[in-house]
Formats: C-alpha cells, structure tokens, sequence
C-alpha cells in the first residue's frame, strides 16, 4: 500500500508537469505566432506607406521632368518659328536647312515644314520625310477660333510608320496672312528620360505614357520601339486589358487626378503611381509588380519562421530536459520521504508477528526522525514486557 503511494506521487506529480509545460508551450506558440502576425503585418504596413509615398512622389517628379522638357522644346520652337517667319518674308529660302541642322544636333528633330493659310506645304527639310499627317493637323488648326502662337500635336503616325510629335508655330506671311511652321521631333530624348524609371533599387520598376485617349504612347518594358504601341493601338480605357485599370485610367488619370492604386493586367498584379500632365495630354503611370514589392517581406516573414522554427525546437528541448529533471527529481524526493515510511510499517508489521529486532534508523527529517524514535520506544515496550513473561 505504501508503494502504491510512492507510485502515486510519483505519477500525479508528473502529470501536472506534463500538463503544466504543454499549457506554457502551447501558450508559448500561440504567443510567438502572434508575434509574427503581427510583425509581418507591421513591416507590409509600412513598406505599402512608404511605396506608396515614393512610387506617388516619383511619377509626379517624372512628369514634372517630362513637361519641362517639352516646354523647352516649346521655347525652342517658339524661337526658331519667328526667325524662319521672318526669313520666309525675306524669301531666305535656306533658311529651313540652316535651321534643321542647327536643332538636330541636340534635339533629334525629324523634319521643319512650312505651310500656308491654306494648309498648303510652301516647304520643308529634309524633304523625303512625308508631311500629310502635318498638312491634316495644320488644317485643322486654320479651322480653330483660338490659336496660340505655339501649338502641341501630340504623338502620331507618320505615313511610313514612323512615330513623332509636333510644335507648329502660328506666325504672319508678308501679307500678314497665316503662316504655320512646324518642328516634328523624333521620341527618343523623351523615351530615355521615361527609360530612367527602370534604374535600381528596382529593376521591374517602370514608367509608361498615354494620351488623352488613354491610348499608350510609351510601354517600354514590352516594346523593342518604345512607340510601337501606337501602332497595336493598345487603350487602356477597354476593360479587356483589365477592369481595375480601365477604371484607373478613364476615372482617376484622364480626370487629373493623382495618387496610387494596384491593378492586374494582363495577369500580373501592379501598384501604379499615376498623375496626369494637363499641358500634353498625357497620363502618366509608374507600375512596380506587388512580387517585388512583398519580396523582401516574404523573405522576413521566412527568416521568421525559420527563427520561430529553432525556437520552439530549443524550447521543446529544454522542455523535455525539465520534464525529465523534474521526473528524477519527484522520485528522489518520492523515495526519500516513502522509504522511512516504508520501514516504519514493516517494523510494526514485524512487532504485531512478534518480531522486536527491528529498529528504525533516524531521518534527515524531523518530522520522520520523531515517528522513528516513537515507534522505536514502542517495539522497545513491548519488548520489555515480553522478557518480564518469560522470566516468569
């Protein structure tokens, strides 16, 4: 019986170890899971602020480039319009040459035209690049009721495919009737500029351009020619090229708008940075794919796994070391305090068949040292009064 109760301790205290350190490593993971939850979910938290910051900040400083670009050119137009308006009056006919070698050497222009009131070509340089397109804008520039003296024609296709865009300066021929001159530039100096939103820190970062039709003028990540799409003619407002960015395009960019959104297209998941230049017509919007964007936060959220992984591998070993110290430990002290018990009641056990050799020996316990002494008194009683019959 008295060993059963030495099993028993030893049973019931493991029990509630066992159970207690279960308790506290399930509380323990659960503690730690929400740790990285919540760890995760605060780092996307601020990288999404921050992307969107930047990715807002960026495209607004790209347009603000692009349009002082293109004011430059404006300028540049406005200034070479008036000395050819003024040597056209003075029949200067190399006036066109002159000026076209001048500009091409560092504004890639494709041709200088001059037409009359009546859209009708007096001249232009070098003279194999086809003016149709040119003559048909200038036209309907006769028929406006307000004219500025420089005008914008945004990019367009040219008879042989080419892509340009235009600034015609409104002067006055010597009878003072409407004299258009037109400077048609090549993209390029607009698309290296565009082609700079793929530098580093990320590579798939880009900057595409549409007009006010939502139609894409520049899409460099998927052209050889940065203007072909001119030519695919791919609009942006057509839901088939995705409905979130339609909706992008047609309420927020081509309304003026600026700020951020995410979209799919063409079965890739983006944020956009968009604003619109009112000047040009032009939408711009800056895309990084949400891949590299949760890249870094995929790699936290595994490098966090990995460390909540070794931590509770070296938490279940210290566990188990406990749970076995602990184990050792209750039987130790099990066995300590059930063995005086154990031969106490053998000695009694042995008195009752009249066996009074048995003596119990002192404990370490006081508690233990004092039923040893009083059962010891006893057997030494009894023992007594034995030899007092046989000596009868």
């Amino acid at each position: 019986m008295i060993k059963k109760l030495s099993t028993k301790v030893l049973v019931y205290t493991t029990i509630i170890v066992l159970i207690t350190m279960i308790v506290y490593t399930i509380s323990s993971v659960l503690t730690i899971m929400a740790l990285k939850k919540y760890s995760v979910t605060k780092v996307e938290k601020t990288f999404k602020e921050n992307a969107d910051e930047n990715l807002e900040k960026e495209v607004t400083s790209y347009a603000r480039i692009l349009k002082e670009n293109m004011d430059a050119k404006k300028s540049i137009s406005f200034l070479f319009g008036e000395i050819i308006e003024s040597a056209i009056n003075k029949n200067d006919s190399n006036v066109l040459e002159d000026v076209y070698n001048k500009m091409n050497n560092i504004l890639d222009l494709r041709l200088v035209a001059v037409f009359d009131s009546n859209s009708r070509l007096i001249d232009s340089f070098p003279k194999f690049e086809p003016t149709e397109v040119l003559g048909r804008y200038v036209k309907g520039l006769g028929k406006s009721n307000t004219i500025s003296k420089v005008s914008y024609f945004d990019f367009h296709l040219n008879k042989d495919n080419s892509v340009s865009y235009t600034f015609v300066y409104c002067g006055r021929d010597s009878k003072r009737r409407p004299l258009y001159v037109a400077f048609d530039y090549n993209p390029y100096s607009v698309y290296s500029l565009i082609k700079t939103a793929q530098l580093e820190p990320y590579s798939q970062k880009y900057l595409w351009v549409i007009n006010k039709r939502g139609v894409l003028i520049f899409d460099p990540p998927t052209k050889e020619h940065p203007l072909i799409t001119l030519i695919d003619h791919v609009d942006l407002t057509d839901p088939k090229n995705g409905k979130e960015l339609a909706y992008i395009v047609k309420n927020e960019i081509l309304k003026g708008k600026t700020g951020i959104a995410r979209y799919v297209f063409r079965g890739v998941d983006k944020f956009v940075g968009y604003t619109y230049i009112k000047e040009l017509g032009w939408g711009l919007g800056l895309t990084l794919p949400t891949e590299i964007f949760y890249k870094p936060i995929k790699a936290l959220s595994k490098d966090i796994d990995d460390r909540t992984m070794y931590t509770l591998a070296l938490f279940g070993l210290i566990s188990s070391l406990i749970i076995l110290f602990t184990i050792v430990s209750t039987y130790l002290i099990a066995k300590k305090v059930v063995d005086p018990i154990n031969r106490t009641y053998e000695a009694i056990e042995a008195l009752l068949n009249g066996d009074y050799s048995k003596r119990l020996p002192d404990s370490d316990s006081e508690e233990l040292s004092k039923l040893s002494k009083a059962v010891n008194k006893l057997i030494d009683f009894f023992e007594k009064n034995r030899n007092r019959e046989d000596r009868r």
